[in-house]
């Protein structure tokens, strides 16, 4: 085998390095080349000097640390293939569970529905190409997180308004069916926040004071006017959060209090709806 073929350099750097895996030098060639998984194992193709180099630079990134999506600009969730870069999280898997329970809980009639703190775009959008019927707002405080959103609607060819807000500040009372919102929940002092990834993430969407209970409780707080009678909210937190989510619904006059695992069987997120008459 050629020592310059895509086969033998995904074989050789994914052995020698610590945090490339097989899959992310197969991903990083396949970017690099401009080519599809069918031709990359067909034809094998050869990489030039050039080339070679540029996948060593790329290969240095991750092994750095930086996220894959990040490198290549690129992350996949629920049926959207999403541009991301730094000023917005990688979208994980986990939080995919929202998705899938805010439709199993809703049919396809009418409904006016708030991504809080969206990000990339990932829920909102992915809820706006599911339920066409469904208004979708997109909302964040970072005006550069709503370019990277803006670029995803236009990029899945899916329907949404976006607006930058603090949160709920910029909403009048009974205006949502629906608020939605992965927001963030780790405590400034958890270590995780130095680990693989995560340190390349944008800061301010990753932590929250009150060990982490600060930002949601924030929300739980303002949509309980911001919702309209019988409004739902679902709010993703950490694994270990479910309980003290639960107890800031029931304080905030939340009932039908449900939680959800994700697919690792960690608690992922908290539901509740409100009843003002």
């Amino acid at each position: 085998m050629n020592e310059r073929s895509s086969l033998n350099q995904i074989h050789n750097i994914s052995k020698d390095t610590r945090l490339s895996t097989k899959l992310d030098v197969e991903l990083l060639i396949l970017d690099l080349l401009k080519i599809d998984k069918n031709i990359l194992y067909r034809e094998d193709p050869v990489l030039s000097s050039r080339q070679l180099k540029e996948l060593e630079a790329l290969v240095r990134r991750r092994e750095q640390g930086e996220p894959l999506a990040y490198i290549l600009k690129s992350k996949g969730f629920w049926s959207l293939d999403l541009f991301v870069d730094e000023n917005v999280l990688v979208p994980r898997p986990e939080t995919e569970i929202i998705i899938e329970k805010i439709l199993e809980s809703f049919d396809t009639s009418e409904k006016t529905v708030l991504d809080l703190g969206t990000g990339s775009g990932a829920i909102g959008l992915s809820l706006s190409k599911e339920r066409k019927d469904w208004g979708v707002f997109c909302s964040d405080i970072s005006f550069d997180a709503i370019k990277v959103a803006r670029k995803n609607k236009y990029k899945n060819e899916v329907d949404a308004i976006f607006i930058n807000s603090d949160w709920l500040e910029a909403y009048a009372d009974n205006t949502f069916d629906i608020i939605v919102s992965n927001p963030p929940y780790i405590d400034p002092d958890d270590p995780r926040i130095h680990s693989d990834g995560l340190k390349y993430e944008p800061i301010h969407a990753l932590i929250s004071g009150q060990k982490g209970l600060k930002d949601i409780e924030t929300i739980i707080c303002q949509s309980q006017e911001v919702l309209v009678n019988k409004g739902s909210l679902f709010i993703e937190h950490g694994h270990d959060q479910s309980g003290e989510v639960e107890l800031l619904l029931e304080k905030y006059n939340f009932s039908d209090i449900r939680k959800f695992q994700d697919l690792n069987g960690d608690d992922r997120v908290c539901s509740g709806k409100i009843f003002k008459c």
